[in-house]
């Protein structure tokens, strides 16, 4: 409530960021935080790639009307970003979002009206190029006469301090400095087996929660050593509303979601005390918790059935197209932006198509997938860049485990799924909720180099997941023996319909010209429906030799059909060069279960166009074909319905 003497104050407005800490999520080198508010005109705040913040502590709440930036550089373009505000660091409201494509060389005013003691500016895009930058900001009010808690409220869905515990028992407070650049923080650090934490009066509001939330650190950087905390309601002893797991992941800190849930819903919505109780703790682990809070997530969007199969091509054979479903950039652990990476895979590598595929433990929001800029950034930027006929931009996410299970790309869904939400540890409940969205599409990533655990092993094989999970990762250059065919042959064999993919996992900007890795589609026309298609029917190969493109039918039947046994198999093989690589076919071979060659063809050629018979003995065939340099294509299979 402002009072008539404040009033008068704020009529007053004066400059507020002069002297003020500025600090930022990273940094060029002579463009430092503190630039962007030291007055002078030739200094700013710079870092790359773009969708990187910078914030200003103003030392205590002030009421804001008005503020003042400049971004970009002296070569003119726009710049997009979004402008939050906070009292206690934690919890963030937006003010401002400039979404559009205006420029301005002398930038933009807003006036406003909020209190706070922090101001965050994320730059989302500059049209200029990679970097992010402010070069002035300013903003105006005055101080604000009032009590500052430093704590907020226990109140759903807000976030609040771990230290702000009622009752602490095996744990204890610590300061430390590594959550964020210039920031000391208190934590409480402890965790044995026993010990508890009791937060009183803790308000789930008539909505209703769903799940704990936690920013959470590990003393010991072994991922094997696990915590169990369990989270009770009114008493040490009272019902239980959930279960966390909580390990190590990508860095020593993490915010992570666990589910809650219970039969009697009243103990999950009003106002009660909270117990958080360490049920077992693997020694010498010890845990470290910044806040909580206690939130009702986003929920999944509704499935969309599968789309229905498109024609074959009347009167030609399918086209044959060549890209990557494994990439990443700055937005996640990479390097660059969507719309760089975009264009070099069209313009440098000369690819048909490029999916980034950002891992999702690293998009902002990544505990509620509607929430996230970044994941509608790139779907807008893959809109823009994507040319029927020419280029299909791609989006995809890689679900990401850190505990020794594996990577698995998504596609076709309007949304991500986040390991850091812990339920999704157990790979059960994860397959569980793909298979609820038929029409979309996923692939198992580098099985040779997924931990100990090797995506389980491809078990137990599961039909209704069959039909959602299409492509597996081959990479005969990471691991000659076990990146080769060994995981793929493995797969066929224990029942799964998936093709072999080859793509390149890009984290350095060179999309497309890494190595020589491809993925190959056979598509009537270069669109996403139809690509979506081809993934969906297996009509899609790995290869390792560049530009060679491959056709082959059994019975007539096209790479990754099902048909019926009969007694004998026609096989049918075309292959040729898309450009002139200087290269030969040197053998082609039909492999059958287990990896057994069934057949071989012995050549030396550009292309090869062979016709042949053989006995039905495999419950499916592919072809390998070999180059001079020893380099290979690997086709999906035609699968036999055995009756």
């Amino acid at each position: 409530m402002i009072n008539n003497n404040q009033n008068e104050m704020l009529k007053q407005a004066v400059l507020l960021t002069q002297g003020k800490i500025a600090t930022a999520e990273d940094q060029l080198e002579g463009s430092e935080a503190d630039k962007a508010i030291d007055g002078r005109d030739d200094t700013c705040w710079a870092a790359a790639p773009y969708y990187k913040w910078w914030k200003l502590d103003l030392l205590k709440s002030c009421h804001i009307t008005r503020m003042a930036i400049r971004t970009g550089s002296d070569a003119g373009g726009h710049t997009r970003y979004f402008i939050e505000y906070s009292q206690d660091n934690l919890n963030w409201e937006t003010a401002v979002e400039k979404k559009d494509d205006t420029a301005s060389n002398n930038g933009e005013q807003y006036d406003v009206s909020f209190i706070a003691r922090y101001i965050r500016i994320t730059i989302t895009y500059c049209s200029t190029g990679e970097t992010a930058q402010i070069r002035d900001f300013k903003a105006y009010g005055q101080e604000w006469d009032a009590p500052d808690t430093g704590v907020s409220g226990k109140v759903s869905p807000r976030k609040f301090l771990a230290i702000a515990c009622d009752e602490a028992n095996g744990f204890s407070e610590m300061e430390i400095n590594d959550l964020e650049p210039g920031q000391r923080d208190q934590v409480l650090v402890g965790g044995e087996t026993g010990s508890y934490l009791v937060y009183r009066g803790v308000d789930f509001t008539e909505a209703g929660v769903d799940q704990l939330r936690g920013e959470f650190g590990f003393i010991e950087p072994d991922k094997q050593k696990r915590i169990t905390m369990e989270v009770r309601v009114d008493d040490l002893n009272g019902e239980k509303i959930g279960e966390i797991i909580l390990f190590r992941q990508w860095k020593t800190w993490s915010i992570l979601g666990g589910r809650l849930e219970h039969p009697d819903s009243s103990l999950l919505t009003g106002v009660h005390d909270v117990y958080l109780v360490i049920k077992t703790s693997e020694p010498p682990q010890r845990l470290m918790i910044h806040w909580l809070a206690f939130v009702r997530k986003s929920p999944l969007p509704a499935p969309k059935p599968r789309s229905r199969a498109l024609p074959a091509p009347v009167d030609s054979d399918y086209k044959i197209y060549f890209g990557n479903l494994h990439s990443h950039t700055g937005f996640s652990d990479g390097q660059g932006v969507p719309e760089a990476a975009f264009d070099y895979a069209r313009y440098t590598a000369g690819l048909d198509f490029l999916a980034l595929t950002e891992h999702s433990n690293l998009y902002d929001h990544y505990l509620d997938w509607d929430k996230s800029r970044k994941l509608a950034e790139i779907q807008q930027m893959a809109d823009s860049k994507t040319e029927d006929g020419a280029f299909l931009a791609l989006v995809g996410s890689e679900t990401t485990w850190y505990n020794q299970f594996g990577h698995m790309n998504t596609f076709n869904i309007e949304f991500f799924i986040n390991a850091y939400e812990t339920q999704y540890n157990e790979i059960p409940l994860y397959y569980q909720t793909l298979k609820q969205y038929p029409d979309s599409i996923h692939q198992w990533n580098h099985p040779w180099s997924s931990g100990k655990r090797h995506l389980d092993g491809f078990e137990p094989y599961d039909a209704q997941l069959d039909d959602v999970l299409h492509l597996l990762e081959v990479n005969p250059i990471e691991s000659k023996e076990l990146g080769g065919l060994h995981y793929y042959i493995m797969a066929l064999d224990k029942g799964w319909h998936v093709s072999p993919a080859g793509n390149q996992d890009n984290h350095h900007r060179q999309w497309g010209t890494q190595n020589n890795l491809r993925t190959a589609v056979l598509v009537d026309q270069l669109t996403r429906e139809h690509f979506f298609d081809a993934v969906r029917h297996n009509r899609v190969y790995f290869t390792s030799a560049l530009h060679l493109k491959v056709w082959f039918r059994v019975n007539g039947a096209i790479m990754g059909s099902r048909i019926k046994r009969t007694d004998t198999l026609d096989f049918d093989i075309k292959a040729l060069y898309g450009k002139d690589t200087g290269r030969r076919i040197v053998k082609a071979e039909i492999l059958g279960e287990h990896g057994h060659v069934l057949h071989t063809i012995e050549i030396d050629d550009r292309q090869l166009d062979c016709q042949f018979s053989l006995p039905c003995e495999s419950r499916y065939y592919l072809v390998k074909m070999t180059q001079d340099d020893g380099e290979f294509a690997a086709t999906s299979p035609v699968w036999i319905e055995m009756e």
